[in-house]
């Protein structure tokens, strides 16, 4: 999850110039939520899907110019289906970025033992 929260995070930073980057947590409906909002650029809506595929970067020159592998959404959205939750964006250009993390809350025998 740590490594989830770096890569949503480190996108934010890095494609938000000017504006914020909030970071929020809840516990919703038996799963844990992490959303990532930015005032960055957006994403379009075409390339939305795109981006969580390995070596895929939205093609314009902002993207290129921050750099980057486009490896870090395709990983967290894998870690995230390995532990049975979801990696989503929803973004509008010109208005930045929403990623939201759900996993579902499990405890195991021994922290309820406790």
């Amino acid at each position: 999850m740590t490594q989830i929260l770096l890569n949503l995070a480190g996108n934010a930073v890095k494609f938000t110039e000017t504006g914020a980057v909030d970071i929020l947590a809840d516990a919703v409906d038996g799963n844990f939520e992490i959303a990532v909002r930015d005032t960055g650029p957006g994403i379009a809506s075409k390339d939305q899907a795109l981006i969580f595929e390995e070596f895929q970067q939205v093609d314009n020159s902002s993207t290129r110019q921050k750099g980057g592998t486009g490896l870090g959404l395709a990983i967290s959205k894998r870690i995230a289906e390995m532990h049975g939750g979801t990696l989503d964006v929803e973004s509008v250009i010109g208005s930045g970025s929403t990623f939201r993390l759900k996993v579902p809350i499990r405890m195991n025998e021994d922290v309820r033992a406790a």
